[in-house]
């Protein structure tokens, strides 16, 4: 069922010019929508990789949803008869502004692609050659997809990158039915073709904005089974402005549990069995973007009979007043159980790594301890040994002072006899004079001596 757009003034469209060497038929087979908002960098790089494809016959619809860096402009410089542009005065979002383009168009198939992105030169081609396959008119197909940067240059080591190969490996094994359970293998609006006819069966793009392209692309692969052309026919471009980049938590979890849990209550209506439900499983517990509460609390609104535009509105509320946000509040539970499983996942892995890291420290500060424990008994055996010394020493000291006291007192006992002995020495020989006088005289020799005369 096609969902309701919202009443606005139909814009008008303008053909910048009427020249051109491709000329389009009158009813051209495939019709190419671009929804384009400030991407004046871009948007003429995307004009010309639809322009110059090898499949010519094509009508090129862009709706500038009211730019402020001139990008209608950029537009509207480009000469080229297929090409036709819309103004919008205000801001519509992508969902309604491709809604529009899409009701402007004519083609049997459409192509959509942001105005920041690119189509390989045989991307309608092989699109088109695969929807001839499509006997009931009902197709829908995307192709692999090259990340980009803001330069054009590949981006392989981008995250989203990293995210989209892990996802495409798990879609390999898995029906096609699921594929949109597992994730958005698509990744973008940008990727997919689909006929008229699928378009006016399904309905418009919902006004989700984060997640329009995948809502649809799911509702679309419930009504016929999607191709997957495994050749890289567009470049996906990641830069900051990247509308999936930004950090509105609560309406990421609000729109992908509603999709989720929309795909799920139509998968118990395809299949049953235990292998069915495996296999759902196995998709739904791969998918990165799975909020595992979020989505049971959406499950248990579906189950209990609120209706899908109901929960809609619950994911696309402009007030920011978020029902999960209130029932977090209401139940005192932390926000963060509403984060999706790759997050969860995360944070347990970053718990079990710093658990280790605690416990490996742990065991470290255990080991230093006992490294402590053994330093401290050996600074206690050194500082026993060290007093031993210590008392050896002032032992040793107080005998050298005692012997030295000794010493000074023998070296005054020496003296004391040197002076006596001096002493002595003097007396004796003074004696000895006198007597060797004496003896002089008496013999008759002292006359010669007048010292001796005297005594």
């Amino acid at each position: 069922m096609r969902r309701a757009a919202a009443s606005h003034t139909a814009p008008t469209w303008t053909r910048p010019t009427t020249l051109g060497q491709h000329r389009m038929s009158a009813t051209p087979p495939v019709s190419v929508v671009i929804p384009a908002f400030n991407h004046a960098r871009y948007v003429a790089a995307a004009i010309d990789s639809v322009l110059a494809q090898g499949f010519a016959d094509l009508e090129l619809l862009v709706v500038d949803d009211a730019s402020s860096d001139g990008t209608a402009d950029v537009v509207t410089a480009i000469a080229d008869a297929r090409l036709r542009l819309a103004r919008h005065d205000a801001n519509r979002g992508a969902h309604a502004t491709l809604n529009e383009a899409i009701a402007a168009s004519r083609g049997k198939f459409v192509a959509v692609l942001n105005s920041d992105d690119l189509f390989e030169p045989d991307r309608l081609a092989t699109m088109v050659e695969a929807a001839g396959a499509a006997a009931d008119g009902m197709f829908l197909a995307f192709s692999d997809v090259g990340f980009i940067d803001a330069a054009g240059l590949p981006a392989d080591a981008d995250r989203r990158a990293a995210d989209y190969r892990r996802l495409r490996a798990r879609c390999i094994v898995q029906p096609a039915a699921l594929w949109f359970l597992a994730g958005n293998p698509a990744v973008s609006s940008s990727n997919l073709f689909f006929s008229r006819a699928l378009f006016e069966r399904v309905g418009g793009f919902a006004p989700l904005r984060y997640t329009h392209d995948w809502d649809w692309a799911a509702r679309a692969a419930a009504c016929c089974e999607p191709v997957w052309i495994r050749n890289t026919l567009l470049r996906y471009r990641v830069h900051p402005s990247n509308t999936l980049g930004e950090n509105d938590a609560w309406r990421h979890i609000h729109e992908n549990s509603y999709l989720q849990s929309a795909v799920l209550m139509r998968a118990t209506q395809e299949g049953n069995g235990q292998g069915a439900a495996d296999a759902a499983l196995d998709a739904l517990l791969g998918n990165d973007s799975l909020h595992p509460l979020s989505l049971l609390c959406f499950l248990v609104l579906r189950l209990r009979g609120i209706g899908d535009a109901d929960l809609l509105a619950l994911a696309t509320t402009a007030d920011g007043n978020w029902l999960l946000q209130s029932i977090a509040e209401r139940t005192a539970l932390p926000a963060g159980q509403f984060r999706s499983i790759a997050e969860l996942s995360a944070t347990i892995r970053t718990v079990t790594e710093q658990a280790a890291m605690l416990d490996d420290r742990w065991k470290a500060m255990r080991h230093m301890d006992r490294e402590i424990a053994d330093r401290d008994r050996w600074i206690e055996d050194l500082n026993e040994r060290l007093g031993t010394l210590a008392r050896d020493v002032a032992e040793r000291n107080q005998r050298i002072e005692s012997l030295q006291a000794d010493v000074a007192d023998l070296r005054a006992r020496l003296t004391a006899d040197e002076d006596e002995l001096a002493a002595l020495h003097a007396s004796r020989l003074v004696r000895l004079a006198l007597g060797a006088g004496r003896m002089l005289r008496t013999i008759g020799l002292g006359h010669r001596d007048p010292r001796l005369r005297e005594h």
